[in-house]
């Protein structure tokens, strides 16, 4: 005998803007739920955020010779910032998963903003003939000793220091990365608690989040002299961090 299906097990079926602003009130409530600890996290991503934003704003004025460079500050490092920033929002109202995806992205275009800054050819060929980028082509071009042997004549110093932990790079992709392919092992269980901001570990995420900004501000103060001083100038709140 055939089993009819039945939707009893369901709620009534809601107009979709009338479930919308259900949801769009929910997570506002998450928002204004997050505790003294998150908020502390979120005062580190917000500064974060913006010294990547005063980056830019140094590099776009004293650091381009090339249309190539102006276009990343104007474009990839804007980004940057705008990727961080909804990363912070959507963490706080409970969406881990879209969050992390959006880490993701502004933690590999900054470090794209970095490689191509001194190869234009990448730059074109991925701006203007969707040629991809491999994450971990960058991060070894970065730790290479013919990049490093760059730096130190540009500088006009004996040798300097890598500019990248490629271990540490790697690791934070690789965890972005899993939330990107479906990985959920980094997740809270899939269940409503998922988006609410007190059971769903919503600090661990947001520690991720800065820590992945850190490691992007100190691979843009290895880069180009003279910019740290500028920024601790800037942000001198940056020490206490």
């Amino acid at each position: 005998m055939k089993r009819e299906m039945t939707s009893s097990n369901h709620a009534p079926r809601q107009p979709v803007k009338e479930f919308l602003r259900t949801l769009h009130a929910n997570f506002g409530h998450n928002a204004e739920t997050i505790g003294p600890d998150a908020c502390a996290v979120l005062d580190t991503i917000d500064l974060n955020s913006r010294i990547i934003s005063e980056i830019r704003t140094i590099l776009a004025a004293g650091y381009c010779e090339t249309d190539g460079q102006k276009k990343i500050c104007t474009e990839l490092l804007e980004e940057v910032f705008t990727d961080f920033s909804l990363a912070m929002y959507l963490c706080t109202i409970g969406l881990i998963v879209p969050a992390r995806m959006s880490v993701r992205r502004g933690f590999e275009l900054a470090l794209a903003t970095v490689y191509m800054w001194d190869l234009p050819h990448e730059y074109w060929g991925w701006r203007n003939r969707d040629q991809d980028l491999s994450f971990s082509a960058m991060v070894t071009h970065l730790n290479s000793v013919g990049y490093l042997e760059y730096l130190a004549q540009l500088h006009k110093v004996r040798s300097v220091a890598p500019i990248c932990d490629q271990a540490k790079f790697q690791g934070i992709y690789r965890e972005l990365s899993n939330t990107v392919h479906g990985k959920i092992s980094e997740l809270p269980a899939l269940s409503p608690a998922r988006f609410v901001v007190d059971k769903n570990g919503v600090e661990k995420h947001l520690k991720a989040t800065a820590e992945a900004q850190l490691i992007i501000i100190q691979l843009f103060f290895g880069r180009f002299q003279e910019l740290q001083p500028k920024i601790e100038a800037a942000f001198p709140q940056i020490k206490r961090v």
